[in-house]
């Protein structure tokens, strides 16, 4: 059995830590290197930077690209946002050899949750038994005023979090939400949901952002199947992974759950821990075409300890 435990921490305990692998990516956004210039490169053991191939162009992922391999002396190997594999094979390479507890730093900031996905599961199911302490770094971001509509591609059910694979009494969609409200109204018609809720962060970054949320989302918020509107903490995934966990516990039995998070990645990261904790919940991803604004580091960061341990 694989037990799942979250626990907040704080750049203090990231800074004090050694790490046997660091993960990060290296993208059009500024703040790809924030959580890396934090940090003195000789507390990680295997730095393993990921580069998009699909923004390999501009002006700041060349900056990225150079200040990891100048200052962690790695050069970003390059795949696309929707291919995990060779973060499966990196992670093989580098931990096969050590004994006893792994500790990973992962900075998801600019990642696609595909490819954090693929870190939480690879410690699942392909560690070989042991303990893996993952410590997770989130640089919240400065957004535009104005963000251009998301294009939808596809709603696939993320690996390791797929559910159900058969229709029970009534389904449930659970959405996180965020600016782009018209693209979660897309999602919720083509799902068909029985019964809808709906969560935000709040307290977040700012009053201002969470006003925004609330505007841009208010056709779903005031809509006559959405239950009453749950507010999470932006900083604490503990809190948001728990108060998940129990507003959807009653409909685990019969209904057929799914998390669709459209918010910031720490909710989504949430929701995603829900899902590989109970079999029966989907964490669902709404795939999209590239949008390429730069997003720059606020200076704030979200961590969290996730402890995964297969019980004998």
């Amino acid at each position: 059995m694989i037990s799942i435990r979250v626990l907040d921490q704080d750049m203090d305990t990231i800074k004090d830590q050694l790490y046997n692998v660091g993960i990060f990516a290296s993208g059009y956004e500024s703040r790809c290197t924030h959580v890396a210039r934090l940090l003195d490169p000789k507390t990680v053991g295997m730095p393993l930077v990921f580069g998009f191939t699909e923004e390999s162009l501009g002006q700041t992922r060349r900056e990225n690209d150079a200040y990891f391999c100048e200052t962690w002396n790695c050069c970003p190997t390059q795949l696309s946002g929707d291919d995990e594999k060779p973060i499966y094979d990196a992670l093989n390479s580098s931990c096969e050899q050590i004994d006893g507890p792994l500790h990973i730093l992962l900075d998801y900031s600019s990642m696609t949750r595909l490819w954090y996905a693929a870190v939480m599961n690879w410690a699942r199911f392909a560690a070989g038994g042991k303990e893996v302490i993952i410590d997770c770094a989130y640089s919240v971001g400065v957004y535009a005023n104005h963000l251009s509509q998301m294009i939808i591609r596809d709603i696939v059910a993320l690996p390791g979090c797929e559910g159900r694979a058969y229709r029970l009494r009534e389904s449930i969609a659970v959405f996180g939400l965020g600016f782009n409200g018209l693209a979660t109204l897309c999602v919720l018609d083509k799902l068909e949901a029985d019964l809808v809720y709906a969560f935000l962060a709040c307290p977040g970054t700012s009053p201002e952002d969470e006003n925004r949320t609330r505007h841009a989302n208010t056709d779903l918020i005031e809509g006559h199947k959405t239950q009453p509107l749950i507010e999470l903490p932006l900083f604490s995934v503990e809190t948001s992974y728990r108060y998940l966990a129990e507003a959807i516990a009653h409909h685990r039995q019969d209904g057929e759950i799914s998390l669709i998070p459209m918010g910031p990645k720490p909710h989504v990261l949430a929701s995603m821990l829900v899902a590989m904790r109970f079999n029966e919940i989907a964490c669902l991803r709404v795939t999209s075409e590239p949008d390429t604004t730069d997003i720059t580091a606020k200076g704030d960061v979200v961590v969290t300890r996730i402890v995964v341990k297969t019980d004998s």
